[in-house]
Protein backbone atom coordinates (compact mmCIF):
# COMPACT_ATOMS: atom_id res chain seq x y z
CA UNK A 1 0.00 0.00 0.00
CA UNK A 2 1.22 3.87 -0.64
CA UNK A 3 2.11 6.11 2.32
CA UNK A 4 -1.08 7.30 2.67
CA UNK A 5 -1.21 11.46 3.97
CA UNK A 6 -3.37 13.83 5.36
CA UNK A 7 -5.19 15.86 2.21
CA UNK A 8 -7.77 18.15 2.13
CA UNK A 9 -9.40 21.52 1.18
CA UNK A 10 -9.22 25.00 2.56
CA UNK A 11 -11.42 27.84 1.79
CA UNK A 12 -12.09 25.93 -1.33
CA UNK A 13 -8.80 25.07 -3.07
CA UNK A 14 -8.09 21.75 -3.47
CA UNK A 15 -5.45 20.22 -0.89
CA UNK A 16 -2.46 18.26 -2.88
CA UNK A 17 0.29 16.07 -1.33
CA UNK A 18 3.81 17.73 -2.51
CA UNK A 19 5.98 15.66 -0.54
CA UNK A 20 5.50 15.64 2.70
CA UNK A 21 3.19 18.78 2.69
CA UNK A 22 -0.40 19.70 1.70
CA UNK A 23 -0.24 22.50 -1.04
CA UNK A 24 -3.19 24.94 -0.37
CA UNK A 25 -4.29 28.36 -1.49
CA UNK A 26 -2.83 31.92 0.03
CA UNK A 27 -5.93 32.14 2.86
CA UNK A 28 -5.98 34.74 5.82
CA UNK A 29 -5.78 32.61 8.85
CA UNK A 30 -8.27 33.81 11.32
CA UNK A 31 -7.98 35.85 14.33
CA UNK A 32 -8.15 33.69 17.30
CA UNK A 33 -8.16 36.49 19.90
CA UNK A 34 -11.13 37.46 21.73
CA UNK A 35 -12.87 39.77 20.11
CA UNK A 36 -15.22 41.14 22.92
CA UNK A 37 -11.91 42.29 25.23
CA UNK A 38 -9.31 44.03 25.76
CA UNK A 39 -7.69 41.23 27.74
CA UNK A 40 -7.89 37.96 24.86
CA UNK A 41 -7.30 35.75 28.02
CA UNK A 42 -9.70 37.28 30.23
CA UNK A 43 -13.48 35.21 28.48
CA UNK A 44 -14.99 33.43 31.80
CA UNK A 45 -15.30 29.36 31.11
CA UNK A 46 -18.01 27.21 32.22
CA UNK A 47 -15.95 26.23 35.71
CA UNK A 48 -15.90 30.21 36.49
CA UNK A 49 -11.78 30.43 35.81
CA UNK A 50 -10.08 32.16 32.59
CA UNK A 51 -9.00 31.10 29.15
CA UNK A 52 -5.55 29.62 29.50
CA UNK A 53 -2.68 31.77 28.39
CA UNK A 54 -0.68 30.14 25.06
CA UNK A 55 1.07 27.23 26.11
CA UNK A 56 2.54 24.53 23.60
CA UNK A 57 1.06 21.48 23.75
CA UNK A 58 3.29 18.29 23.97
CA UNK A 59 0.73 15.28 23.63
CA UNK A 60 -2.28 13.81 23.72
CA UNK A 61 -4.16 11.09 25.17
CA UNK A 62 -7.57 9.26 24.17
CA UNK A 63 -7.93 6.46 26.87
CA UNK A 64 -11.03 4.94 25.35
CA UNK A 65 -8.85 4.03 22.32
CA UNK A 66 -5.28 3.41 23.79
CA UNK A 67 -4.12 6.58 21.63
CA UNK A 68 -1.06 8.15 24.00
CA UNK A 69 0.98 10.31 21.32
CA UNK A 70 3.76 12.65 21.06
CA UNK A 71 2.69 16.10 19.30
CA UNK A 72 5.07 17.95 16.79
CA UNK A 73 3.95 21.60 15.32
CA UNK A 74 3.19 22.17 12.05
CA UNK A 75 2.60 25.19 9.85
CA UNK A 76 3.32 26.45 6.58
CA UNK A 77 6.42 25.65 4.54
CA UNK A 78 8.21 28.87 2.48
CA UNK A 79 5.42 27.89 -0.14
CA UNK A 80 2.88 28.07 1.53
CA UNK A 81 2.10 24.26 1.73
CA UNK A 82 0.81 23.03 5.00
CA UNK A 83 2.88 20.77 6.55
CA UNK A 84 1.58 16.98 7.68
CA UNK A 85 3.74 15.01 10.61
CA UNK A 86 6.83 12.77 9.11
CA UNK A 87 5.37 9.28 7.83
CA UNK A 88 8.57 7.78 8.79
CA UNK A 89 7.46 8.67 12.89
CA UNK A 90 3.68 7.13 12.59
CA UNK A 91 3.50 7.45 16.85
CA UNK A 92 3.50 11.22 15.96
CA UNK A 93 0.21 13.50 16.18
CA UNK A 94 1.25 17.28 15.29
CA UNK A 95 -0.76 20.53 16.01
CA UNK A 96 -0.80 23.41 13.84
CA UNK A 97 0.68 25.93 15.41
CA UNK A 98 -0.47 29.19 13.43
CA UNK A 99 -3.35 28.41 15.93
CA UNK A 100 -4.60 28.62 19.45
CA UNK A 101 -3.11 26.09 21.71
CA UNK A 102 -4.92 24.05 24.17
CA UNK A 103 -7.12 26.01 26.20
CA UNK A 104 -6.48 29.43 24.49
CA UNK A 105 -10.02 31.03 23.19
CA UNK A 106 -10.45 29.44 19.26
CA UNK A 107 -9.66 25.75 18.12
CA UNK A 108 -6.77 23.63 18.17
CA UNK A 109 -6.23 21.16 15.45
CA UNK A 110 -4.28 17.92 15.73
CA UNK A 111 -3.58 16.08 12.76
CA UNK A 112 -1.97 12.24 12.17
CA UNK A 113 -1.40 10.17 9.97
CA UNK A 114 -3.93 6.13 9.55
CA UNK A 115 -1.66 3.99 8.55
CA UNK A 116 1.59 4.34 6.07
CA UNK A 117 3.37 2.11 4.25
CA UNK A 118 5.72 0.78 6.75
CA UNK A 119 3.80 0.72 9.75
CA UNK A 120 0.06 0.04 8.65
CA UNK A 121 -2.11 1.39 10.97
CA UNK A 122 -0.89 4.75 12.19
CA UNK A 123 -1.48 7.04 15.14
CA UNK A 124 -5.14 8.05 14.38
CA UNK A 125 -6.17 4.93 13.18
CA UNK A 126 -8.28 4.30 15.74
CA UNK A 127 -10.27 7.26 15.73
CA UNK A 128 -12.95 5.95 13.58
CA UNK A 129 -13.88 3.98 16.90
CA UNK A 130 -14.42 6.62 19.48
CA UNK A 131 -18.28 8.09 20.57
CA UNK A 132 -19.71 10.94 21.56
CA UNK A 133 -19.09 11.75 25.41
CA UNK A 134 -15.52 10.26 24.76
CA UNK A 135 -12.47 12.01 26.71
CA UNK A 136 -9.64 13.64 25.12
CA UNK A 137 -6.25 14.98 26.85
CA UNK A 138 -4.09 17.18 25.47
CA UNK A 139 -1.11 18.31 27.96
CA UNK A 140 1.11 21.37 27.61
CA UNK A 141 4.50 22.88 27.88
CA UNK A 142 3.57 24.07 31.16
CA UNK A 143 2.25 21.47 32.98
CA UNK A 144 -1.68 21.98 32.44
CA UNK A 145 -3.86 19.28 31.07
CA UNK A 146 -6.85 20.24 28.84
CA UNK A 147 -9.96 18.20 28.96
CA UNK A 148 -12.04 17.86 25.81
CA UNK A 149 -15.51 15.93 24.84
CA UNK A 150 -16.44 14.17 22.13
CA UNK A 151 -19.18 15.78 20.40
CA UNK A 152 -19.23 14.31 16.94
CA UNK A 153 -17.27 12.53 14.15
CA UNK A 154 -17.50 12.95 10.42
CA UNK A 155 -16.33 12.11 7.49
CA UNK A 156 -16.09 14.20 4.35
CA UNK A 157 -14.97 13.69 1.19
CA UNK A 158 -11.69 15.70 0.27
CA UNK A 159 -12.72 17.85 -2.13
CA UNK A 160 -15.93 19.28 0.47
CA UNK A 161 -13.93 19.49 3.33
CA UNK A 162 -16.01 22.63 5.60
CA UNK A 163 -13.23 25.01 6.44
CA UNK A 164 -15.78 27.20 8.52
CA UNK A 165 -16.59 23.97 10.89
CA UNK A 166 -13.21 22.49 11.19
CA UNK A 167 -11.00 25.63 11.33
CA UNK A 168 -13.22 28.59 12.24
CA UNK A 169 -13.58 30.43 15.47
CA UNK A 170 -15.68 29.03 18.30
CA UNK A 171 -17.19 30.73 21.49
CA UNK A 172 -15.02 28.62 23.58
CA UNK A 173 -12.15 26.41 23.60
CA UNK A 174 -12.39 23.60 21.01
CA UNK A 175 -10.52 20.78 19.32
CA UNK A 176 -10.52 19.24 16.39
CA UNK A 177 -8.59 16.09 15.26
CA UNK A 178 -8.13 15.35 11.43
CA UNK A 179 -7.01 12.11 9.62
CA UNK A 180 -7.72 10.41 6.05
CA UNK A 181 -11.04 8.17 6.09
CA UNK A 182 -13.33 6.33 3.11
CA UNK A 183 -12.15 4.16 0.97
CA UNK A 184 -8.63 3.77 -0.27
CA UNK A 185 -8.33 4.63 -4.29
CA UNK A 186 -5.55 2.54 -5.41
CA UNK A 187 -4.84 4.48 -8.45
CA UNK A 188 -4.47 7.96 -6.48
CA UNK A 189 -2.67 6.23 -3.42
CA UNK A 190 -4.93 8.04 -1.23
CA UNK A 191 -7.90 8.00 0.68
CA UNK A 192 -10.98 9.76 -0.68
CA UNK A 193 -12.38 11.03 2.25
CA UNK A 194 -11.27 13.21 5.65
CA UNK A 195 -12.03 11.76 9.32
CA UNK A 196 -12.93 14.93 11.72
CA UNK A 197 -13.41 14.43 15.13
CA UNK A 198 -14.94 17.42 16.75
CA UNK A 199 -14.40 17.80 20.49
CA UNK A 200 -15.96 20.58 23.05
CA UNK A 201 -13.71 21.85 26.42
CA UNK A 202 -14.72 20.65 29.26
CA UNK A 203 -12.22 21.91 31.92
CA UNK A 204 -8.68 21.72 32.83
CA UNK A 205 -6.43 20.92 35.41
CA UNK A 206 -2.35 20.57 36.71
CA UNK A 207 -0.64 17.38 35.41
CA UNK A 208 0.09 14.85 38.44
CA UNK A 209 2.52 12.52 38.72
CA UNK A 210 0.47 9.88 36.93
CA UNK A 211 -0.44 11.97 34.35
CA UNK A 212 3.56 12.27 33.84
CA UNK A 213 3.83 8.13 34.01
CA UNK A 214 1.69 7.58 31.25
CA UNK A 215 4.02 5.63 28.64
CA UNK A 216 3.80 7.28 24.66
CA UNK A 217 3.19 5.06 21.94
CA UNK A 218 6.05 4.35 20.45
CA UNK A 219 7.14 3.03 17.20
CA UNK A 220 7.09 -0.99 17.58
CA UNK A 221 3.10 -0.07 18.93
CA UNK A 222 2.08 0.32 14.72
CA UNK A 223 3.77 -2.27 13.89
Amino acid sequence: MAAVVLSFVLAGGLGLMLGGVLAVPSIQMPHFGNPFHDDPFAVADPAGGTWLERSEPTRVDIGAISVHAPLTALGLDYEGNFEVPKMWRPHEAGWFEAGPTPGEFGTTVLMGHVDTDRSGPAVFYPLKELDEGDRIEVTREDGVVVTYEVTAIESYAKQRLPYEAVFGIEPEPALRLITCGGAFDRESGDYTENLVVFATYTGHRDATDKDRDRPLNGRDHFR
